[in-house]
């Protein structure tokens, strides 16, 4: 009687043991599944993402205008262009900001990025500025990039600014490639206080940029970055895991961010830089709308 029950509590035993193990392995499937699931979706995904700046000091002929900003393209190519250059076609935008690293100093094929620059030039007047990975590739392809732009009728700001005119009134537009502008270009940047639109690749710059043209007179209102990748890795309560020129969990990832009167809006950028893939941080197009209050 004893080793019959015995056995049965051992045969008990077993069953939930087995149990268990498969409870576990459910659980562990489902994980890598979803796991899975977010990788690809972060690393194919287009997110479209709106915001309102508003200013007393924009001109009433500019309320309403709409910015598509396009960041961190990386030579992406293929059928994924189509995607893109539709969504950006369906915000109809008044002009494009494009903030950077077009091309790839890793996987250099740059025909990719020069035939997206002639597509998106179709879609509304593109104002450039080039990042890190511009400069990284042969002098000769950037120079070719630069006479692509100029043939689509796309402005290229290196440390320069310009004016945007509508209806005889204007908006400063600024683009610059690193913190060296300040050297040259500030000693001739305009002192009328007009409102201003800055175009910059490294959002860990706000803070100078915005100090450096206050105090020449003429202050960045609004400030268009990328770089940053989203911080590559998001999770729960963190902005991102690393981005380059901030290191580990950097401040600037994502999003609008204040200082002293500027507003800063950094995009995710739209592909990867070589091998490097995202994860709870898909793609990112940002659409800005100016408003007059």
């Amino acid at each position: 009687m004893f080793k019959i029950i015995k056995r049965g509590r051992i045969v008990l035993t077993m069953k939930k043991i087995d149990i268990k193990n498969k409870n576990r392995f459910i659980v562990l499937l489902i994980i890598i599944l979803l796991v899975a699931a977010e990788f690809i979706r972060s690393n194919t995904y287009i997110q479209t993402e709106n915001f309102v700046f508003e200013s007393s000091r924009l001109p009433e002929s500019f309320d309403g205008t709409k910015i598509v900003q396009i960041s961190d393209y990386h030579n992406h190519g293929g059928s994924y262009d189509k995607r893109l250059l539709d969504e950006i076609s369906a915000q109809n935008p008044d002009y494009i900001f494009l903030t950077g690293d077009i091309a790839d100093s890793i996987c250099t094929d740059i025909e990719k990025a020069e035939n997206f620059l002639e597509k998106i030039s179709e879609i509304a007047k593109c104002y450039l500025v080039w990042g890190n990975h511009d400069y990284d590739i042969e002098r000769q392809s950037l120079d070719d990039m630069r006479k692509c732009a100029s043939e689509n009728n796309i402005t290229v700001l290196e440390n320069q600014f310009q004016y945007i005119t509508k209806n005889n009134e204007k908006i400063l537009i600024t683009g610059t490639v690193n913190q060296n502008f300040d050297y040259e270009m500030m000693e001739d940047y305009p002192e009328n206080n007009e409102f201003s639109v800055w175009l910059h690749h490294y959002p860990e710059d706000f803070e100078f940029i915005s100090d450096i043209s206050e105090e020449k007179g003429c202050k960045a209102d609004l400030i268009f970055t990328g770089h940053a990748h989203g911080g590559l890795i998001r999770l729960p309560f963190i902005k991102g895991l690393f981005a380059p020129g901030q290191g580990f969990f950097p401040e600037y990832t994502s999003g609008e961010y204040s200082y002293n009167g500027s507003e800063m809006i950094v995009s995710r950028g739209v592909g990867n830089s070589g091998f490097t893939r995202r994860f709870l941080d898909p793609f990112h197009l940002v659409v800005c709308e100016l408003k007059k209050i």
